[in-house]
């Protein structure tokens, strides 16, 4: 899938705050290369590194990393399955829904 790269590496990397900085920047660094996917990859960014600010140099207890985890995975499932509907309504759909998932709250 076309973003389920992030979340790999976030499982691979343990879900660490260094793993989700390291997502961010990815999330960045791709916007450039693919700028049809630059509004997802600006969401993904945005999402990550609201785990790095609240967490670096913070407590983080197991529940809360599983919590956050499953939080992103959602945003990034949301955006895999509007961008893999390959459908312009599908895509404004699914930046929508994250968008306002974001703008209500993250977990942390």
């Amino acid at each position: 899938m076309l973003f389920t790269e992030f979340l790999t590496g976030l499982s691979q990397q343990g879900g660490s705050v260094r793993a989700y900085d390291k997502c961010a920047r990815e999330a960045r660094a791709r916007i450039a290369g693919e700028p049809e996917n630059a509004a997802a990859l600006l969401l993904i960014a945005y999402a990550a590194q609201h785990f790095v600010d609240a967490y670096d140099d913070q407590p983080l207890t197991v529940e809360m990393a599983a919590k956050e985890f499953d939080y992103f995975s959602e945003i990034v499932g949301a955006l895999d399955k509007g961008y893999s509907a390959g459908s312009a309504e599908a895509r404004v759909a699914a930046l929508n829904k994250v968008a306002a998932m974001l703008a209500s709250g993250l977990p942390s």
